[in-house]
């Protein structure tokens, strides 16, 4: 089931934790002098999904409660973004290219210009742990539901709903673009449709001590929709194996064509603010019944944004339904964030101010670096 926002797009169209210290697994938040950045906000584009351009790509497994998903290597994003610099010559670098070209690793978050999407972070994980826990109730609760996540970065919440929830649709937003392409959707392609597990020629997994990788073949994906039974002869009458630039469109067009993903999910980029304008213009608020986010509300300078966002796009209770279910959104955080400014604590008293929502702490992970997942319900009162 489709649900697009019709923004009107052309038909062409590693673990961490959020905190200022300076570890090596910490996030840095840093200056951005030399970045392109400005006054202005991202504006809201919807991303279409699209197969990645390079020949194959190099995924990680990640463990939890005893399933696994797939997470594109950042290496193997450095090396396509690498690849790309040498075949193009374009004068304006992606946000990303800015930053890695500044010093930054994919840790950082640079405010304005790049939001740390790269990354896995620790509390994603932790409602990654809690959709795995309530699974059977959220499985009937959420059948043909529309589920958003916020800042979804590499996107393993709703890659797991994808993967489980068969009749769900999800909306995967992120502040940058380049971070949908190059990591949210080659994950879901890993998770949802191009499994290694398939036996596919040209796939491999690697085991080593207790990693797992894997090495998806797209290019062999490419001959095969193109010459079918055909490839072995066709490719070895050729002075070299590799696709025409003109094939490998045709190959990624027809491989699209027959994503039955597609039609379940949506990425959106850009600032939460621009993308609630662009909702209510449409008309098209209380959409989701569940919407997810991870290590969003480190910056206070971001809770009116965030909390006005889920406002819009939160669906409101159907008082005529027996489900005893209610639209509720997810918030994972760390309780305290050293050296920012955003804190569990301060974020529930924002949301109590403003007496939209009842907010109230469902899972705390304990321990002196605490880690908490808030939930959000309509104030009904």
């Amino acid at each position: 089931m489709s649900f697009k926002f019709n923004f009107g797009v052309s038909d062409n169209g590693e673990i961490t934790s959020r905190t200022a210290n300076s570890g090596s697994d910490d996030v840095v938040a840093l200056p951005c002098e030399n970045l392109q950045s400005s006054e202005s906000v991202a504006p809201c584009e919807v991303v279409p999904i699209s197969i990645p351009g390079v020949s194959s790509a190099v995924f990680d497994a990640i463990y939890y409660r005893g399933q696994r998903l797939w997470k594109r290597q950042i290496d193997d994003v450095q090396f396509q973004l690498a690849q790309q610099d040498d075949m193009t010559d374009d004068a304006e670098d992606s946000a990303i290219k800015q930053a890695m070209a500044e010093g930054s690793s994919a840790a950082d978050v640079i405010k304005g210009v790049y939001e740390g999407g790269l990354k896995t972070w620790e509390c994603s994980m932790d409602l990654l742990g809690y959709l795995v826990e309530h699974g059977d109730e959220l499985r009937v609760a959420l059948s043909g539901a529309r589920i958003l996540e916020i800042g979804c970065g590499t996107g393993l919440p709703s890659l797991h709903i994808l993967k489980n929830i068969a009749s769900t649709s999800v909306c995967m937003q992120d502040y940058n673009k380049d971070v949908l392409e190059l990591v949210t959707i080659p994950n879901v392609l890993a998770n949802a449709a191009f499994d290694p597990e398939d036996g596919v020629m040209g796939d491999s997994v690697h085991v080593e001590d207790d990693t797992e990788s894997c090495e998806i073949d797209i290019d062999f994906r490419r001959t095969q929709v193109l010459f079918g039974a055909d490839t072995d002869r066709i490719i070895g009458e050729r002075e070299t194996p590799e696709l025409t630039s003109e094939e490998a469109r045709e190959a990624d067009m027809r491989l699209l064509e027959r994503l039955e993903i597609k039609d379940r999910c949506e990425f959106i980029a850009g600032d939460w603010s621009k993308i609630e304008q662009e909702v209510r213009a449409q008309g098209r608020e209380h959409s989701f019944s569940l919407v997810l986010t991870s290590e969003t509300i480190y910056d206070v300078d971001s809770y009116a944004r965030l909390h006005d966002l889920l406002s819009c796009v939160l669906a409101k209770p159907d008082t005529q339904s027996s489900s005893a279910y209610v639209p509720m959104a997810l918030v994972a955080a760390k309780s305290i964030y050293f050296g920012l400014s955003g804190s569990v604590l301060s974020f529930q008293q924002y949301v109590q101010r403003r007496g939209v929502f009842d907010i109230a702490s469902i899972w705390q992970s304990g321990g002196s670096m605490g880690r908490e997942i808030l939930r959000l319900t309509w104030n009904l009162s």
